[in-house]
């Protein structure tokens, strides 16, 4: 595989070409950081641009969604964090996390012609593998102002001996399921003009439309699960998406319960 050192991730390269109204605004680069979502918070207290994006190349305190270790070699996957503007309401943040995902899993599809899933709410998985993750936060500014963080990690040019085997899903990459070497600053590139497609749409509140594209990817649609919610357990079938990204679930009893993704977890 060729190797990616001397490509970096520089924001006049990804900016080169890039078609959004929104994501991407403007690019910050980072070598090496704690993590983009800890710039990201910090940034939100000046007068950035709606969809700052910010990337690195090397996190030392990277964490996914449960507090969970996101790991990734340095130049080998996209670690990144976007900031929105947004008055959408905190019972929408699922769905928020959803139409991330739903841009990132249909980019992979149309560009590599790889199967690309969704194990709800946020992982992103080929063939049952996790190549990449969302992380949606909701913060405020000085002026009380929502702003929300998307953060991104995906595994692009990580090989097998480089991933971590003691992850709760096995992990992979886009290059391993290619395989090929993949350009990261093409792919950034691409990824953003989704995202920004995506979330033009949510914005523009065509909710039914993300959530039956979102159930259309989602592996977990349609099992069996038990589902861990606020120290309770409940067990069914999943039978849908609802209009906020929550989760449906047909109880034994015959009724249902959604359960919304900042909450509830399923037990593996």
């Amino acid at each position: 595989m060729k190797p990616e050192a001397p490509y970096l991730l520089k924001p006049e390269e990804i900016m080169n070409g890039l078609k959004t109204k929104i994501v991407g605004s403007e690019i910050i680069y980072h070598e090496k950081i704690t993590s983009t979502m800890d710039v990201a918070r910090e940034l939100i207290q000046t007068d950035f641009k709606n969809g700052t994006t910010i990337f690195a190349e090397e996190q030392t305190n990277g964490r996914g969604r449960s507090n969970h270790i996101w790991f990734c070699p340095k130049y080998k996957g996209l670690l990144l964090t976007i900031l929105v503007k947004h008055t959408m309401k905190p019972d929408n943040l699922c769905l928020l996390i959803g139409t991330i995902a739903v841009a990132i899993t249909e980019m992979v599809r149309e560009s590599f012609q790889l199967q690309a899933e969704i194990k709800w709410p946020n992982d992103l998985l080929i063939g049952g593998k996790k190549w990449g993750g969302v992380l949606v936060t909701m913060e405020k500014n000085h002026k009380k102002q929502p702003i929300f963080l998307i953060g991104i990690g995906i595994n692009i040019n990580t090989t097998e001996t480089e991933l971590l085997q003691k992850m709760r899903i096995l992990p992979t990459s886009i290059a391993i399921e290619k395989k090929e070497y993949v350009n990261r600053i093409s792919f950034a590139r691409t990824l953003l003009q989704y995202i920004d497609k995506w979330y033009l749409i949510l914005r523009d509140e065509h909710f039914k439309y993300i959530t039956e594209k979102w159930k259309e990817y989602c592996v977990t649609v349609g099992k069996d699960l038990i589902i861990t919610d606020n120290g309770k357990e409940y067990s069914g079938k999943v039978i849908g998406i609802s209009y906020n990204g929550g989760l449906m679930l047909k109880l034994q009893n015959g009724s249902t319960k959604i359960f919304r993704g900042e909450h509830a977890t399923i037990k593996n």
